[in-house]
């Protein structure tokens, strides 16, 4: 619709084309900052009752420090914009900071969240009949090209990659991965007290495996806390170890440098602890150049066990949905409250549910 058709309109019905405008001075008197009060009354508690990670909530404040960048070059408070600077913020995501299409996606659910709060509370200027963020996300087009698949690599393609990994620390991590559909984040965020391994040379020597809690009575087993850095999972959980993770995690365990580190897994210098991008590193030298990126398939990389671990469980195992959230950590039921039935705040998944039918079904590589 044309400005001068809108202005028209806007005139005809004694409605503002910008209702936010006349807030913003006031906004700046009180030296209160919204974004704050929202992160204090809406997530704080869910991260303190364990529902949201730190690493989400990291998420928020990243959105909302680009935000109040932005809104601030462009001379307007960042509690009221209009849909314009929505779509300015949108543009300067794509073309400055150079983000991907699910990343802006992201930044606006995050920044919507908080705009809706403010409409809700009382204490707020912001109308119900008013959001410049739904206005600026139904006219931009953010749907992008659609995302490459990753190759459909079979067990036995697999199993020949893994029989080609020599480094035992490399083959163990690769095959966590793909048995455990695991973050590199999480696998580097593992520490001796959080697996057990039913083996006596390994226990004796490791006086702190399977000490956490959450292991006790229960054998060949790893936990996965929901609330470690970068971890990204909304509730922790419990997995299972086959007879053929077992064995490659025992190879590595035998031959691990002892120097005080709680961290399963090392770096190859032996004197720290593993990072993300290291794990990066491991699957490209194992699957690269043969399933590096081409025009048809994504690359190979340390996502791909997670999406092969989902795949397999969902498509060709036909699992219960709740049970394949609960082994991913994802939380119970869809993702926003419009879209969740109440029964979904009721289903509660754990380990002793998905153990007997991990152990029976999971694919087998031989190595």
């Amino acid at each position: 619709m044309p400005d001068s058709d809108r202005e028209a309109l806007a005139d005809a019905f004694d409605r503002e084309l910008d209702p936010l405008a006349k807030y913003a001075e006031t906004f700046e008197e009180t030296g209160i900052d919204p974004f704050e009060v929202f992160i204090e009354e809406r997530i704080k508690p869910r991260q303190d009752s364990g529902n949201i990670s730190d690493a989400t909530v990291g998420e928020y404040h990243r959105t909302f420090r680009e935000w109040c960048k932005f809104m601030n070059r462009e001379g307007r408070h960042p509690a009221c914009p209009d849909e314009t600077y929505v779509k300015g913020f949108i543009s300067y995501l794509q073309e400055e900071r150079g983000n991907a299409t699910g990343t802006i996606k992201n930044r606006l659910m995050y920044l919507n969240q908080a705009y809706q709060y403010w409409q809700d509370d009382a204490a707020f200027p912001h109308p119900q009949d008013y959001n410049p963020i739904d206005l600026a996300k139904e006219t931009v087009d953010l749907n992008g090209e659609p995302p490459k698949e990753p190759p459909r690599l079979t067990v036995d393609e697999l199993r020949k990659k893994l029989q080609d990994i020599t480094h035992v620390r490399d083959r163990a991590i690769v095959l966590l991965q793909l048995k455990l559909g695991l973050r590199a984040s999480e696998v580097c965020n593992i520490k001796l007290s959080e697996i057990h391994l039913s083996n006596s040379d390994v226990l004796d020597h490791y006086d702190e495996m399977g000490s956490v809690r959450s292991l006790r009575e229960r054998e060949n087993a790893v936990y996965i806390p929901h609330d470690r850095d970068r971890n990204k999972s909304h509730r922790p959980r419990m997995l299972s170890l086959d007879d053929e993770l077992r064995r490659a995690l025992l190879q590595y365990l035998l031959i691990r440098p002892d120097n005080g580190e709680p961290w399963l897994f090392l770096s190859k210098n032996r004197r720290q602890k593993l990072r993300h991008k290291d794990i990066n590193v491991v699957w490209k030298d194992a699957f690269h150049p043969e399933y590096a990126e081409t025009e048809d398939f994504r690359a190979v990389t340390s996502h791909y066990g997670r999406h092969r671990f989902t795949t397999y469980w969902r498509v060709e195992q036909d699992l219960n949905r709740e049970l394949i959230k609960y082994m991913r950590g994802d939380t119970a039921g869809s993702s926003t409250l419009e879209d969740r039935g109440a029964i979904d705040e009721y289903i509660h998944t754990y380990y002793e549910d998905i153990e007997p039918i991990y152990r029976e079904r999971i694919y087998k590589f031989g190595v």
